[in-house]
């Protein structure tokens, strides 16, 4: 066999995987449409989801007689790479969506994995005829790849696709240099950047989508493939790939070192108990790709919405009006008492929300191991002007600080221990929980119930189990102009022997509330507290990481999380 017949066979074996990859994918798209499975082969459905992916765009470059469905492939892909975890962030967040899993980013998922079938398959097919044809003929078949020269758009193609071509040549460059500033903050530390939010936790997808760009630049330039700019493209997007994967390729490090902190802090007796696992429900693995993709599915569970638990009528609450929603386990499943979280908003004590703004998946997890959840509204501050475009609604308004919000918050207590029957809330089992300034008021209000320094305030019917703060902006709110009582801007100075169980999640590239806060809140409870605390690092993870609730940083913080609590319970 001479070289040019290995390689025409070693892209015919090639073509035949990517084609049985692709089929594979589109089954377990199938499955999830029928029946929503969470664990589905584990990881393995993950990982090939993620190589139909790469090798689709693969072939889409690689040059054949159907070169248009290359074309057509790249287009689908670099938007369904846009949408895809658009759908997912916003189905996860809908407080009506039961199952936390978007139709619509399954389907497209389908026609990603039908078209990439396609293309494998004619090119497959079209290799192999060419291959038989030129071995009985006895001629040597050369397998090449693309050369993009101008039979693909020729001089006379008109004006009209001539400038769209260049337009989208356009875009696409400014794509992949866009790409390079979203690499910088990536592996970077930058300071106050809101992207950042963005970036880390869809990186896999953002990856995708600017390798396809830099593809689909090199197609549209029909010089010849090996000049200078198009090896300049393709090396951008495949060096911005690789950086983009560098999250998800450091997922079993931040596994490792989560674990010793766990285990150091609170033993390992849930960490790989089988029958803990079915007994609870728990998470098995800390981390399935697979959900990455599709979102990790929740099941049935009742919600009540907007129940109104403070009218202000005078002095600065005048016209305020607080609302929660409550979500509570299936009756069938669950006892009539069940254990308590109260989950606290982030935005600056400016903006944020309950319901999707404070990511919603998470009530949904939680309810389904048995919890009733309560995602709670409380009085924003109203004269900061950093975030002048906050769409907030006026009813939770006004000339609040940090003691009119944790009053506010005090006020649900009290509400909460009055009506705990109404919704099956066991008061002796209670766990706050929340992220950036949510992290603060969460960690205040906790620890101002088992201090007793505040019972003007917080209602110490409330027996406080644990606090989950997510990267706690603790001291923060003074550089809003946002003033309080120290004990509670800061609410590290209230950790004492009476103190709860703290787990604390906090990125390394956190770049607006500072890891450094997280550390001053661990050596706290290293020094003032018997209680046990633990820091789960996620590594690479900016300010705002559980926005995408399925991303790597959520699913293994969650499976802590649900170990945590049931824990100290």
């Amino acid at each position: 066999m001479n070289k040019n017949e290995l390689k025409s066979k070693s892209l015919l074996i090639f073509c035949l995987f990517i084609l049985t990859l692709n089929l594979l994918a589109f089954i377990s798209v199938i499955i999830n449409l029928v029946n929503p499975a969470p664990y589905l082969f584990w990881n393995l459905a993950g990982y090939i989801i993620l190589f139909s992916l790469l090798g689709n765009i693969v072939f889409a470059y690689m040059d054949s007689r159907f070169r248009y469905t290359g074309y057509c492939y790249l287009v689908l892909h670099i938007i369904s790479m846009l949408m895809i975890p658009l759908l997912n962030t916003l189905a996860s967040g809908d407080v009506h969506n039961k199952t936390s899993q978007s139709i619509f980013a399954l389907i497209l998922y389908g026609v990603i994995f039908l078209f990439g079938a396609l293309n494998a398959g004619l090119k497959f097919k079209q290799d192999f005829i060419h291959s038989k044809k030129t071995s009985e003929a006895g001629e040597h078949f050369a397998t090449k790849l693309p050369a993009h020269d101008a039979t693909e758009f020729p001089a006379h193609a008109g004006l009209f696709k001539n400038i769209l071509r260049w337009v989208l040549i356009t875009l696409l460059s400014f794509c992949l240099a866009g790409g390079i500033y979203l690499v910088y903050i990536l592996l970077g530390r930058t300071r106050g950047n809101i992207i950042e939010v963005f970036i880390p936790v869809y990186s896999v997808f953002w990856g995708l989508f600017l390798l396809s760009a830099s593809i689909m630049i090199i197609k549209l330039r029909w010089r010849k493939k090996h000049c200078i700019f198009n090896k300049i493209v393709l090396s951008i997007g495949v060096i911005i790939f690789i950086a983009c994967m560098v999250p998800l390729a450091s997922v079993p490090l931040i596994i490792r070192n989560a674990d010793t902190a766990y285990s150091q802090a609170f033993g390992s007796v849930y960490l790989d108990d089988k029958n803990a696992i079915q007994r609870y429900g728990f998470k098995p693995k800390q981390f399935f790709l697979q959900n990455y993709f599709f979102n990790t599915p929740t099941s049935d569970y009742n919600v009540i919405e907007d129940v109104l638990y403070y009218e202000g009528i005078s002095g600065v609450d005048t016209g305020i009006r607080l609302h929660f929603d409550v979500y509570m386990p299936s009756a069938s499943r669950f006892p009539e008492k069940n254990p308590v979280m109260i989950r606290i908003h982030g935005g600056a004590w400016v903006t944020g929300g309950k319901g999707a703004m404070n990511y919603s998946a998470t009530n949904k997890h939680f309810v389904n191991l048995g919890y009733v959840v309560f995602d709670i509204q409380y009085g924003l501050n109203n004269r900061s002007t950093s975030f002048p475009s906050a769409n907030v609604h006026r009813n939770v308004m006004g000339n609040f600080g940090i003691d009119d919000m944790i009053r506010h918050i005090g006020i649900f207590t009290t509400f909460l221990a009055d009506n705990a029957g109404v919704y099956g809330a066991d008061l002796d089992s209670v766990f706050f929980t929340g992220a950036s300034a949510g992290g603060q008021l969460s960690t205040a209000a906790a620890l101002g119930i088992v201090s007793g320094m505040y019972t003007n305030l917080l209602d110490s019917r409330l027996h406080v189990r644990g606090i989950i703060p997510f990267y706690p902006a603790n001291g923060l709110s003074v550089n809003m102009g946002i003033g309080g009582t120290p004990d509670l801007v800061d609410p590290v100075a209230l950790v004492n022997d009476s103190s709860p169980p703290c787990l604390i999640f906090h990125g390394t590239h956190d770049g607006i509330v500072p890891p450094e806060i997280a550390i001053i809140l661990q050596n706290t409870y290293n020094e003032k507290s018997p209680s046990p605390s633990a820091l789960i690092w996620m590594n690479f993870a900016s300010h705002g990481s559980d926005i995408y609730t399925s991303g790597y940083y959520n699913q293994i913080f969650l499976y802590y999380m649900e170990r945590f609590m049931q824990q100290y319970r």
